[in-house]
């Protein structure tokens, strides 16, 4: 399965620029989204049909696209501390808090590679 996601910088249409998007602004996003998934998994448990199947995986990837803005954000800010390399670093304890720490057994990986 090969997926493409994208760094979203701006949407005239919308008025949003997520360069300038502030804390609340993304909070909301994010809690909308998040609502969103928990209601699609609920359908789904209740009508487990292909309909219900496609929504999930649709809202899904909008959560999935604003944690991709959070995630950028915090690499441009980690820029500015003189840190390119933050959220790689971060990424690898993560990675390995799971395994180690939280005895996790990975079943495979998934590699994310953000062209600057």
């Amino acid at each position: 399965m090969k997926l493409l996601m994208y760094i979203l910088k701006k949407n005239d249409r919308e008025g949003i620029d997520n360069e300038t998007l502030g804390a609340a602004g993304i909070i909301s996003k994010l809690e909308e989204e998040f609502r969103e998934v928990v209601i699609a998994i609920l359908n789904y448990s209740e009508d487990r049909n292909l309909r219900n199947l496609k929504e999930i995986i649709r809202e899904t990837f909008d959560l999935i696209q604003i944690c991709i803005l959070i995630l950028w954000r915090c690499h441009k800010e980690a820029k500015e501390f003189e840190e390119p390399n933050l959220v790689q670093q971060i990424n690898l304890e993560h990675k390995d808090k799971l395994i180690t720490e939280r005895a996790w057994t990975p079943l495979t990986g998934i590699e994310i590679n953000v062209k600057e």
